[in-house]
């Protein structure tokens, strides 16, 4: 290390030699176990040095500077700096080095998984992606094998891939899934045992594939040269977690798709959509719960959605898509399903983080249909009296607390699938016994009366000013009524979706 930083760094050595001569020392060189590796000047090999100061890493001496021709303390702690510059300059160059070193495998993780992004674009079934992923695996890691297992709920069969053929057993492999998909951890084997070594297993790396918020398939890799070390270790995992979401959304599809082959399109549009919706309103202790949506037609693109799991704090979405009819209901689900799953199956969703993964999701499909769709995600810890929530670009959305006026929350971000990297943040507000909330479409404040003069916000705000005392679903229903009546017979012109939620006693 001390020779390619004396390589790339010569002139600034050599300007500190030149300082030292300048000060009326006869040579200055740097040495390493007491061989030198430059000098000056050229003639000089300080064979009888008057100063030397080692070049330290901690305890480590990684070599010495040495001086000729001065003596006394003020040169010898000057030459000590000296030592210490080097040490330093050494220090960021393996820093340095080890960035880039960084950098490279970043970019191989990055162009493996670009290639695999757009490899599985095309593909419809988990056999195919399991494939892909084994295949780019295989090749970035330079294995000389592998395989990958899925085992899907019953009554479908089990699927084990293997590149190539008869790389390990079968019975090995599915006792490999077995301890991966018992322990949710990756196993690695760098040291052949007699059993492995008998199958010509010289290393192995077997890592979990997580689908739905447990392990459904796995990734194995065998005989990589050198081992499996700690960057080939991080490939492995993200490539297996590209897998799993695209295996999970394929799932999805799969599922989605073979509700629609039993029905009539418009039928099932409709099924489908209100199969969505939650049927039952949920139980939280310390709230009143009250949803409704009403589409335009006979399917809409307005939804809403509550995730309730033992032990983790109460989910609820509203969301609404742009555009009406059969295009919206479908781009709603896709929409629904996004937020569902990650409030799901999310180790620790938070409506910021639920949001953001989402778009990430979305955007794509959305950009190329040229969509988007605003949505509202709030958190609730029972006991906390608190409301943590995300608004993408959502609409109205009214707060009510006890003994103040009733505000409009704005939203902090944009749409999801406008842009690629939107910034989402939590907010939070109080739940408290009497606090109201209102989450609602724009299909009421944009209800269009006989003169085309719009409900607007302001009357929603005058209502629910004069209603936070009603029930959640009294509320609702009286919203209903003076839209319906401000419409004066009108056909509904958009969807119309409510959440009321309200702080009440334990």
């Amino acid at each position: 290390m001390l020779v390619a930083l004396l390589s790339s760094q010569y002139t600034r050595f050599a300007a500190l030699a030149e300082a030292w001569l300048s000060l009326g020392a006869t040579a200055f060189g740097i040495y390493q176990d007491g061989r030198p590796l430059v000098y000056w000047p050229a003639s000089h090999r300080l064979m009888r040095p008057s100063l030397m100061a080692p070049i330290l890493r901690g305890d480590e001496e990684l070599g010495e500077i040495r001086v000729t021709g001065v003596k006394g303390e003020a040169f010898q702690q000057r030459l000590r700096a000296d030592a210490a510059l080097i040490a330093y300059l050494l220090q960021l160059e393996e820093e340095l080095q080890l960035m880039t070193a960084d950098l490279v495998i970043s970019q191989d993780q990055q162009l493996a998984l670009y290639r695999l992004t757009q490899s599985m674009r095309d593909l419809v079934t988990v056999e195919e992606i399991l494939r892909a992923v084994l295949a780019e695996a295989i090749h970035m890691l330079k294995a000389q094998g592998g395989f990958a297992a899925f085992e899907p709920l019953a009554p479908d069969t089990p699927l084990l891939i293997q590149q190539p053929d008869g790389v390990l057993p079968h019975a090995f492999t599915w006792e490999l899934y077995r301890q991966c998909s018992t322990s949710e951890r990756l196993i690695i084997c760098d040291e052949a045992s007699s059993e492995t070594a008998a199958m010509g297993v010289r290393s192995l790396l077997h890592v979990p594939i997580r689908i739905r918020g447990r392990v459904m398939a796995s990734l194995g890799l065998v005989n990589r040269s050198g081992g499996f070390d700690a960057p080939g270790i991080k490939l492995a995992c993200a490539l297996a977690d590209q897998a799993g979401i695209q295996v999970e959304r394929t799932l999805l599809y799969q599922e989605m798709f073979q509700q629609t082959r039993m029905r009539a399109e418009m039928e099932l549009a409709r099924r489908v959509q209100l199969d969505l919706l939650p049927r039952t309103l949920p139980r939280i202790a310390g709230l009143e719960i009250y949803a409704e949506s009403r589409p335009a037609r006979q399917v809409g693109g307005d939804f809403y959605d509550f995730i309730v799991e033992v032990e983790r704090p109460f989910i609820f979405a509203v969301g609404d898509v742009t555009g009406k009819g059969m295009s919206a209901a479908l781009l709603m689900t896709m929409t629904r399903t996004a937020i569902h799953s990650k409030s799901q199956f999310m180790p620790f969703p938070t409506p910021e983080s639920v949001m953001r993964q989402s778009n990430e999701d979305l955007y794509n499909d959305f950009t190329r249909v040229g969509v988007f769709a605003t949505a509202f995600v709030g958190q609730y810890a029972v006991g906390s009296q608190r409301l943590v929530y995300a608004n993408a670009g959502h609409a109205p959305v009214i707060y009510r607390p006890v003994g103040g006026e009733a505000v409009l929350l704005g939203a902090e971000s944009t749409a999801l699938g406008i842009l690629p990297d939107a910034h989402f943040r939590n907010q939070s507000l109080r739940l408290a016994p009497g606090d109201v909330l209102v989450v609602a479409t724009d299909g009421f404040s944009d209800m269009c009366g006989a003169d085309d003069t719009t409900f607007g916000i302001e009357r929603l705000l005058d209502l629910v000013n004069r209603l936070h005392h009603l029930a959640p679903e009294t509320l609702a229903m009286v919203l209903f009524e003076e839209v319906d009546r401000f419409g004066q017979g009108r056909e509904q012109d958009d969807d119309q979706t409510i959440v009321v939620i309200k702080g009440a006693a334990m």
